[in-house]
């Protein structure tokens, strides 16, 4: 298994990591319209801009359209938890801010494994 990088790492490298599969390190959140994995530690998430995505310091969760899906009882009991996820990270599509849900999130990662720390 390759080292984890936290959150604002792999937002601060994402054009040369875009692509790639990684292993961030992080909070879980998993909630209606807002699947992700925020940076740890807290004190450390930045702030939004005037411009960009709302949750700077946070990527976007997802599974993609294949038959892997997430086991929703676990991820609830594991929100706000520590996890590391391993996954392809995205960048956003040209034309928008951000990633996920109302393009919200700097950057997505496509998920292929969870696991709680």
């Amino acid at each position: 298994m390759t080292s984890a990088v936290s959150i604002n790492s792999a937002i601060d490298d994402l054009q040369a990591l875009a692509g790639h599969d990684i292993t961030v390190e992080g909070v879980l959140c998993f909630e209606f319209e807002g699947t992700a994995i925020d940076h740890f530690p807290k004190a450390e998430r930045r702030e939004p801009g005037q411009a960009g995505p709302i949750y700077p310091s946070s990527i976007w969760l997802s599974v993609g359209d294949g038959a892997l899906q997430f086991n929703e009882e676990q991820l609830k009991r594991w929100h706000g938890k520590r996890v590391t996820v391993s996954g392809k990270l995205c960048a956003p599509t040209p034309g928008f801010d951000g990633c996920g849900h109302m393009s919200a999130w700097a950057a997505e990662i496509l998920a292929r494994s969870i696991e709680r720390l």
